[in-house]
């Protein structure tokens, strides 16, 4: 990597921790009997964060039946971050992964892992800015991999040690597409992700939605057979990763980007502005109602887009 972009990332980071750069990673209040917390971004037409939504204008369904709402308020938990990095070896995401992390430095520790082929965890949860240096200067340019990624089984991976105690859980996905296919099913992994109460963020490039050639080759019987039984198998696992990045993300209040090389930056640090200002919404539920994991989350005031989930851990 160019030693004037490793002095960048150096310079960036650490002015990021510049004293009074940011807040101090407190505990989240423990929950009361009967009372759960879920968090929630609110951003107007640009996209840019709307911070001073009141307690009045929200309203929580809970299985369908109305909740009281106890508090509202910005959160200061800390983020718990995990980037999964599918680039090919291009480091195509390594600059907006740097400005992602520039903005939530200070509030949030980061795991980064690669997906050339298998998942790799290059760098495993921390706040400690040397170490994130260090993360970024090794998702640079690595050499193109021909060979499809694992991208489904890096996300069930990272699903497994996202969640901890007194943490906002999330994870954002960069991808450039052409994924292996695999057996792993996107129900289970949307499930897994669910259970961790994680949001999930993906950033495609335009590239990651061609459809793929067919792989059938020759005009005999037995070519065309094995054929259309490769191109199925393509399908069924293009469907599996899409319940994942489309259904998972939707429902955990994320959502799935796509983009070009103009927008990368500005749309990573869009998310990361979200993930700073979302809401950390205490609700009651009646004692007559029983638990679900269906949730619905509205907004009264007019002009805001809401990014909340509609399923939660039980």
């Amino acid at each position: 990597m160019p030693s004037a972009f490793c002095w960048f990332v150096a310079v960036v980071l650490t002015g990021a921790l510049a004293p009074g750069a940011g807040t101090s990673m407190a505990a989240n209040d423990t929950a009361q009997p009967r009372q759960r917390t879920v968090y929630v971004s609110a951003t107007d037409k640009d996209g840019t964060p709307i911070t001073d939504l009141t307690a009045g204008e929200f309203e929580i369904k809970e299985g369908g039946r109305k909740t009281e709402i106890v508090s509202v308020k910005l959160s200061s938990t800390p983020l718990r971050i995990a980037l999964i990095d599918a680039d090919a070896g291009t480091g195509a995401f390594q600059l907006s992964v740097l400005r992602f992390m520039q903005k939530l430095v200070g509030h949030a520790e980061f795991s980064l892992t690669s997906v050339l082929i298998q998942a790799e965890k290059v760098m495993d949860y921390t706040a400690d800015v040397d170490d994130l240096r260090a993360g970024i200067n090794r998702i640079g340019i690595r050499g193109r991999e021909r060979n499809n990624p694992q991208l489904i089984e890096a996300i069930e991976e990272v699903t497994k040690d996202v969640a901890r105690e007194a943490r906002r859980p999330a994870i954002v996905v960069m991808r450039i597409g052409g994924e292996a296919a695999s057996v792993v099913a996107g129900t289970d992994v949307k499930e897994a992700l669910r259970k961790t109460g994680a949001v999930l963020y993906v950033v495609s490039t335009l590239s990651a939605t061609t459809r793929p050639a067919s792989l059938v080759q020759g005009d005999d019987i037995v070519s065309v057979a094995r054929g259309q039984l490769a191109d199925d198998e393509v399908t069924s696992s293009a469907l599996n990763l899409a319940v994942v990045l489309g259904d998972g993300a939707k429902e955990s209040g994320g959502r799935h980007e796509t983009v070009v090389s103009t927008t990368l930056v500005t749309v990573m640090e869009q998310i990361a502005d979200e993930l700073l200002n979302q809401y950390q919404i205490d609700y009651a539920l009646p004692a007559d109602v029983k638990p679900s994991d269906k949730l619905s989350v509205s907004v009264k005031r007019k002009g805001v887009t809401l990014h909340a989930p509609s399923r939660i851990p039980n």
